[in-house]
């Protein structure tokens, strides 16, 4: 049936009436759908619209359409009925499938066989000039489409370009609605972050000023941000903590650190490295500025603890110092009467030398912390030292040593012991000691306080052996190698090739190179220090040679 002139004029009213009322998008287009299919009297209608960006036209609204899979086109414009219209024309089949005429894509001839779409009609949308999309009406059966289905097309199309600019403009107030929106709700956080913040630097500032401890302030920064706060080193190790945030959360055994919420921040400057870790029940209602500005606090309350803990044992600092290092001009007045004081009447001196295997300032102080518990037994001093922690005790090495290692057995660190008979040759004590700790953590022996015997090869280099002794025995052995520009690699190869009795694969494994490497390097050795160098007696040789140049290397690397 053939629609009449008042039905087209009503149609058309009806729409600009619904463009002009409807505040729904959705509404608007949909009706505009409807009452474009019902006046053409066909089987489907929809609207696409255009997406400059990747060239495509994509369905928006539909009427009639009974898969989610036909409602859910994208075609590139240019091609089938669809792409045709939204790039501009007024385009037609009478039979989609098999019309040759039209750009056909095997994915979208698919979704038309299961909707059963045959006829399809379609005409642009165009704003000022600019084509937006397509509005158009589809078939189930074969058949073509009359010059008036065409004409009211048109006509509801420019309409709908009409309906589609409105969508645009409300979608685009909406969006600078929200921006609005967001940027006033980031202001309101960033204010309340503000006061928050505010409000603990000058809580906590005044604690620093009052000469306040690290877990002082810690408690103070918990309860006014009902919190609970944790200072950890690198390991995780924790050094110090709030308290619960009241009363009734403490008696009910309420523990935050399995809070829903967890944030940390870097301790700065010589307090690090180290976290403040914040935990609570909940998240925070602005975003959480805690962590990072109790963490700049609480970096100067530890170091102010460290420096207090630093004067409390200056003199002991003082004192070994002066011990073992007598040559240095700058050493306090060291007499007998200090010393006796300190260490009780003179006899056999043992010293032990510890290096954390972590050459931070945590590790060091926590490693001094734990053996100054040496001291409450007396006749024994305790001290920092060049970033070692010294040992002095009036005692046989052996009754230092067990002392010693049963408070270190769980922190790794590296050690070395000597003793002298008397008080002028503690100096010498000391550096055979210093030499041996350094020698074991180059062999990568931790948790051992070794003596120059049980060093072993480093025992006779740093004990017994003369320096230039030892020095002719490197040259004999290594010295084609000991002044090439790859020597070190080249010796750090032989000693691997030997500690692996001689397996290429196992050397290449150790060295994380490839065997044919190692057997390039191993001529080349052969060639600098003659192939004798790996068999028959001269190989044993050439291997404590190997592990004196080893271990006098690092021990010089890490003597300060």
């Amino acid at each position: 049936m053939t629609p009449t002139q008042s039905t087209i004029a009503a149609t058309l009213t009806d729409i600009a009436r619904d463009i002009s009322t409807l505040r729904d998008p959705e509404l608007l287009l949909s009706s505009i759908v409807r009452r474009a299919r019902l006046l053409l009297g066909t089987d489907i209608a929809y609207l696409s619209l255009n997406d400059s960006e990747r060239a495509e036209t994509f369905i928006r609204t539909t009427d009639g359409v009974r898969t989610e899979s036909y409602a859910a086109i994208r075609m590139p414009l240019g091609t089938g009925v669809l792409g045709l219209a939204a790039g501009g024309v007024i385009a037609e089949t009478p039979d989609y499938l098999p019309d040759e005429g039209k750009t056909h894509l095997p994915d979208i001839d698919h979704v038309v066989v299961e909707e059963g779409v045959r006829a399809i009609l379609g005409a642009p949308l165009r704003i000022a000039g600019k084509v937006v999309g397509a509005l158009m009406s589809a078939n189930r059966t074969p058949g073509a489409f009359t010059p008036a289905q065409r004409e009211h097309l048109e006509r509801i199309a420019s309409l709908a370009a009409a309906a589609v600019e409105l969508v645009d403009a409300k979608e685009n107030e909406r969006t600078a609605q929200l921006v609005a929106q967001q940027a006033t709700d980031d202001l309101s956080e960033a204010l309340a972050a503000e006061r928050v913040r505010s409000e603990l630097e000058v809580r906590l500032a005044s604690e620093l000023a009052e000469h306040r401890g690290l877990d002082e302030l810690l408690a103070v920064a918990g309860s006014l941000t009902a919190t609970q706060l944790r200072v950890v080193d690198a390991t995780g190790r924790e050094l110090a903590h709030s308290s619960q945030i009241d009363d009734d959360e403490a008696a009910d055994g309420t523990d935050l650190r399995h809070g829903q919420h967890e944030e940390q921040a870097p301790l700065i400057g010589d307090a690090g490295p180290g976290f403040i870790i914040v935990t609570r029940a909940a998240p925070p209602d602005v975003p959480d500025v805690v962590a990072a500005t109790v963490a700049r606090y609480a970096s100067i309350a530890l170091l102010y603890d460290r420096t207090i803990d630093d004067v409390r044992h200056f003199h002991e600092n003082e004192l070994v110092s002066a011990l073992v290092s007598p040559l240095d001009p700058e050493r306090p007045t060291l007499s007998s009467t200090m010393v006796q004081r300190a260490l009780g009447a003179e006899r056999e001196t043992s010293i032990a030398v510890l290096v954390p295997s972590d050459p931070d300032d945590a590790s060091r102080r926590r490693l001094l912390g734990r053996v100054r518990q040496l001291t409450r037994s007396g006749h024994t001093i305790v001290a920092g030292y060049l970033g070692r922690v010294v040992i002095v005790a009036r005692s046989p090495e052996d009754i230092l040593r067990t002392r010693v290692t049963a408070l270190i057995q769980d922190l790794p660190c590296f050690g070395g012991i000597a003793s002298s008979p008397e008080l002028a040759k503690v100096p010498g004590a000391y550096a055979e000691a210093a030499a041996i700790a350094s020698a074991m953590r180059a062999i990568g022996a931790p948790g051992a306080i070794a003596g120059a015997a049980e060093a072993g090869v480093a025992g006779l280099l740093l004990r017994d052996g003369d320096p230039a002794t030892a020095h002719r025995f490197l040259t004999a052995h290594l010295g084609p190698l000991l002044q090439q520009p790859r020597g070190e690699v080249l010796l750090g190869t032989a000693l691997t090739y030997l500690d692996a009795h001689g397996s290429i694969n196992e050397t290449a494994e150790l060295l994380r190179i490839h065997p044919n490497t190692v057997r390039q390097r191993i001529e080349r050795i052969d060639t600098e220090l003659n192939p004798t160098w790996r068999r028959g007696p001269h190989r044993l040789d050439t291997h404590v040679a190997l592990r004196l140049w080893r271990l006098s290397n690092a021990a010089a690397r890490t003597d300060p």
